[in-house]
């Protein structure tokens, strides 16, 4: 039998919730695709070869939206690699030093090899302290789920 109580029912509402968005973006397409499809294409275009390149050129586009939402949807956000983390010898290092501009050039040092191109405003290689380790190119931590 399931567990009840406040929880699962926080939960249960958490993941009714979460559906609500994807429910209206889904909505929104099968909208779009019953108004371009079925009254632009198929009633108002009278010429066969024009409603074919019209139908083939949106349903070529409609597969790659639907199959990228869709790997938007059902991908599970990653951690970083092992590679981006700091040894203990280098975290005592970077610990010790009390200027932001020495800590700068250890963490340089360090990511000199890793592919780490996104920098802060000022140039500095961005760090997170919340996780002890190297920020790779577009990481950042979920507001949602920590």
């Amino acid at each position: 039998m399931a567990p009840s109580g406040p929880r699962s029912i926080k939960r249960g509402c958490q993941r009714v919730l979460y559906w609500i968005p994807v429910l209206f973006i889904a909505l929104i397409v099968a909208w779009s695709y019953y108004a371009y499809v079925l009254q632009l294409c198929i009633e108002s275009i009278e010429d066969t070869g024009e409603k074919v390149v019209y139908l083939l050129v949106y349903h070529v586009i409609f597969i790659m939206f639907v199959w990228a939402y869709w790997q938007t949807i059902f991908t599970k956000p990653m951690n970083p690699l092992k590679e981006f983390q700091l040894s203990h010898s280098d975290k005592e290092l970077l610990e010790r030093e009390d200027r932001g501009q020495s800590q700068q050039e250890i963490l340089r040092r360090i990511a000199k090899d890793l592919p780490i191109y996104t920098r802060t405003n000022s140039g500095a290689i961005r760090f997170c302290d919340r996780c002890q380790l190297l920020k790779p190119d577009r990481c950042h931590h979920c507001s949602v789920c920590d």
